[in-house]
């Protein structure tokens, strides 16, 4: 029931947000083809996370981070590859605190790439995938070692409330392992559920 109210939490700052859009003129839209520029995003976002454990219940958590994102269009267009929508390699760190099966913290840092199509000028829908280093000061019978790597997949949507603001709804699953540095390595998978804001340049 604890993780039911935190999973909830996002969901009614996402359509609060989505009042708050309604009201914006609808003037303010982001051009189709992105803006050119190398650092074109700098985000924060918040969310909840729930990973199944074996023996010591489920490892749920809610992470706080933040995000920036390049725009890799002017590279690809260097070889004659310009796709519509944004293309961004994504640097993230995010530090959660984790309520269940004990209190403990998690911290990580990850590099995504990031795709993401205008359906309209406002409306982005996007995935990404990503992986990088990760550390907990939870011990699990899953993992021999508290430092691991987290890689994630996932998806989700952007809506620009102006030309140069967005909120960001997504979904992914994620995977914690070690990369066989240490047995017993049997990896801890879990679904994360964020919301974010961000801040295009």
């Amino acid at each position: 029931m604890k993780g039911n109210k935190h999973f909830w939490t996002p969901l009614v700052l996402m359509i609060l947000t989505g009042m708050l859009a309604g009201a914006l003129p609808a003037s303010a839209e982001r051009p189709e083809h992105g803006i050119g520029k190398w650092l074109q995003e700098v985000g924060v976002f918040a969310g909840y996370t729930k990973s199944g454990l074996k023996y010591q219940g489920d490892l749920e958590a809610i992470p706080v981070g933040m995000r920036f994102g390049f725009d890799l269009k002017p590279f690809l267009e260097k070889f004659g590859w310009s796709p519509k929508g944004m293309f961004e390699v994504m640097y993230e760190a995010f530090i959660s605190t984790i309520y269940s099966p004990r209190d403990n913290v998690e911290l990580g840092a990850s590099v995504f790439l990031k795709y993401s199509y205008p359906l309209t000028s406002r409306l982005f829908p996007f995935i990404e995938i990503g992986s990088g280093p990760y550390y907990m000061t939870l011990s699990t019978y899953e993992q021999s070692t508290q430092f691991n790597f987290i890689s994630q997949g996932g998806a989700g949507l952007t809506y620009f409330l102006k030309k140069d603001l967005a909120v960001n709804v997504e979904y992914r699953r994620r995977h914690v392992s070690n990369a066989s540095i240490k047995s017993p390595n049997a990896g801890i998978d879990g679904d994360v559920y964020l919301l974010g804001l961000s801040l295009y340049f």
